[in-house]
């Protein structure tokens, strides 16, 4: 450990000084000075090398505390037919997902302690057991969301190049302590482009759902994928098309997620 005050204050003195003597020879902006003397400092002190996880949260354009989407989806299995649904999450595990009808939405709701259904405005449903099949469907997605898999009570660990499919780079095994098991692939730039993991998904089933992320884009500083191709026990379930995504809406909270009063809006744009 290095006492405050001690090599790291000289560390970050000596990037300090290579910065400055970088502007003035050579008359490179500010910024990009101090980014090079960083990587130089990097090579005379030595720096941690960031964990795949780490690396894929990077790749995406840092932590992502919330993400809302609209989404067109054209489904294969159950009722086929071209839907259009909403889903709204928040770290750790809120998750809210709004199926568009004919009439009133369909709203599907947890916040943490339960899971709530309502027909528009009109809670018809609410469970607070283990097994409500929401809960697999929030858990699935806080794998994706990456910034949950921080916390106590999960082990991220990287896959073998042997375990790896066909166009994956690297990949992480996620285990939760509950003995959930969760595979993650990324290309080569760090970028989740698979995940696999048990998820139940009434009104179409439940087993191991694999899902292919693809057409990433540029989002309010994040990048995100705007295609998803779903199979549901080895057979195509879905293919999501993002009509609008809005990262990290402003003023979510946890509460938020007891009533579809309290999600936010991502129209479609």
């Amino acid at each position: 450990m290095t006492p405050l005050g001690g090599r790291g204050e000289h560390a970050r003195g000596r990037r300090d000084t290579a910065a400055a003597n970088l502007r003035e020879r050579h008359r490179i902006p500010p910024a990009a000075a101090l980014g090079l003397a960083a990587v130089l400092g990097c090579a005379v002190l030595g720096c941690a090398a960031r964990s795949p996880l780490e690396r894929a949260i990077a790749a995406r354009g840092g932590p992502l505390p919330a993400l809302a989407r609209s989404v067109e989806a054209r489904v294969e299995q159950g009722f086929p037919g071209l839907w259009r649904w909403r889903t709204v999450y928040r770290v750790p595990d809120r998750y809210a997902w709004t199926i568009e009808t004919t009439r009133d939405p369909d709203h599907y709701l947890f916040d943490g302690l339960t899971v709530r259904a309502f027909v528009g405005g009109r809670e018809v449903s609410a469970d607070t057991s283990p097994g409500a099949a929401l809960r697999s469907h929030a858990r699935f997605m806080a794998v994706i969301g990456l910034d949950a898999l921080r916390a106590a009570g999960v082990t991220v660990t990287p896959l073998a190049p042997s375990d790896l499919p066909a166009g994956v780079v690297a990949g992480l095994e996620v285990r939760f302590d509950d003995g959930t098991r969760y595979l993650l692939g990324m290309d080569g730039r760090g970028m989740i482009t698979r995940a696999v993991g048990p998820v139940a998904l009434p009104p179409f089933g439940a087993g191991e759902v694999t899902v292919e992320f693809d057409d990433f884009r540029p989002t309010e500083g994040w990048l995100l994928p705007y295609r998803a191709r779903w199979q549901l026990g080895g057979a195509p379930l879905a293919v999501e098309r993002v009509l609008a995504a809005c990262p990290d809406p402003p003023g979510l909270e946890a509460a938020d997620f007891a009533t579809p009063a309290g999600l936010p809006a991502c129209p479609p744009r």
